[in-house]
């Protein structure tokens, strides 16, 4: 699937710019027709190394001045709506025509994401008729109530102008002992590897790199549906172990088992590897009404047998969910990858956890916010402290 890659703020525009690099040095240049990056803050901008020049846009030159929203959604909405029209110029003066679908990245605990990224849904919904994303990552616990309370207000106006929310908690995957540049570093290629894997598997134009069962924009369009996790889980052969026709995991188990399995139930432990294993945000599956999977590698590790008894361990799994998968084959890969997503989602603990922190905010509107959203939560119907 093409997408349409929108960083907004801070840390969207830090997704946007390891997307763009992995898109670069990947050799997946067809994923990724449109790219901007969108900020309030100069030095944010200026701080972006692949994302380039001529695709970087400041707002706010008379409002903020170049010094960003401060921390405050009303600022950073009021910025992207006295710019919406340069917004709405600088979209179109990109290659449109061959976009399947928009992904805005934000962060949802800051200022410009968090604000100015629902006005950017909205105005790409009038315009085009492709699907409008957003993925958004959840400020961390010891962010405080204030963050809680800019995700809460932000998640709210999202769910009225995106088609589908995908959630990244940073406190499931912030590392301890490494700096906070390598932290986010290594949370943002975490987003990455999970995401590209099933958007490029489609837009390959090699004969060797189109599978047995191709996965195409319309099956990811139709995979996802309001609040959405994903996750990833892959092997890995070193060279030498190459020349032995043997391997190490990269994520799980035990040094030895995976090699040990037979082909079709290499596919099927993956699969389980990534579902079961550290998704992107906390969710009962068993509550997702949509799943999609692509298993990525070298053809000879690829296995029918395998996916299919993965897509029923899915179907059970999720108590029935639509199950769409497909394999996406890559004659040189040492990587055996699987990605998986879940969407339409109705219970996600982070999310009510999040409401009731935001509670704490003092900041404007945020006991009218809690109740909307609880409102917007396909699992609540209405806010059990207000009843």
């Amino acid at each position: 699937m093409r997408i349409g890659a929108i960083g907004v703020g801070q840390a969207g525009g830090r997704i946007l710019d390891a997307f763009v690099y992995n898109n670069i040095w990947g050799g997946h240049k067809d994923v990724l027709p449109l790219t901007l990056a969108i900020n309030a803050a100069k030095a944010d901008l200026l701080g972006l190394s692949s994302v380039p020049r001529k695709d970087r846009i400041l707002l706010g030159h008379t409002l903020v001045k170049g010094h960003g929203a401060g921390g405050n959604p009303e600022m950073g909405s009021k910025v992207a709506e006295d710019d919406k029209r340069n917004i709405r110029r600088a979209v179109g003066e990109r290659s449109t025509h061959r976009v399947d679908a928009f992904l805005i990245f934000l962060g949802l605990g800051g200022g410009t994401g968090a604000g100015a990224s629902p006005v950017i849904c909205q105005m790409l919904k009038e315009v085009y008729k492709e699907p409008v994303y957003a993925l958004g990552v959840l400020p961390s616990q010891s962010e405080g109530s204030l963050y809680a309370g800019n995700a809460a207000r932000s998640l709210r106006a999202l769910t009225e102008s995106a088609d589908g929310i995908l959630l990244f908690d940073n406190n499931i995957w912030q590392r301890d002992g490494v700096t906070v540049k390598r932290s986010y570093d290594q949370m943002n290629l975490e987003i990455v590897r999970s995401l590209q894997v099933l958007f490029a598997a489609g837009e390959e134009a090699s004969p060797e790199h189109v599978g047995g069962k191709v996965i195409d924009a319309s099956d990811i369009i139709n995979s996802i549906q309001g609040f959405a996790s994903f996750g990833y889980s892959g092997w890995v052969k070193s060279w030498s172990e190459v020349l032995k026709d043997t391997g190490k995991r990269a994520l799980g188990g035990k040094k030895g088992t995976f090699e040990q399995l037979d082909p079709a139930n290499r596919i099927l432990s993956l699969i389980q590897g990534a579902a079961a294993g550290r998704l992107s945000c906390d969710c009962d599956i068993k509550s997702s009404s949509k799943a999609l999977v692509v298993v990525a590698g070298n053809p000879n590790e690829m296995n029918k047998e395998g996916m299919d008894r993965a897509k029923q361990w899915l179907e059970e799994a999720t108590g029935g969910a639509e199950i769409r998968g497909g394999d996406y084959p890559s004659p040189y890969a040492r990587e055996l990858i699987s990605s998986v997503l879940f969407s339409g989602l109705k219970e996600i603990p982070v999310l009510k956890a999040l409401i009731e922190r935001a509670q704490s905010s003092k900041t404007k509107g945020a006991k009218e916010t809690r109740g909307q959203l609880y409102k917007a939560l396909p699992s609540s119907k209405s806010d059990p402290k207000a009843e």
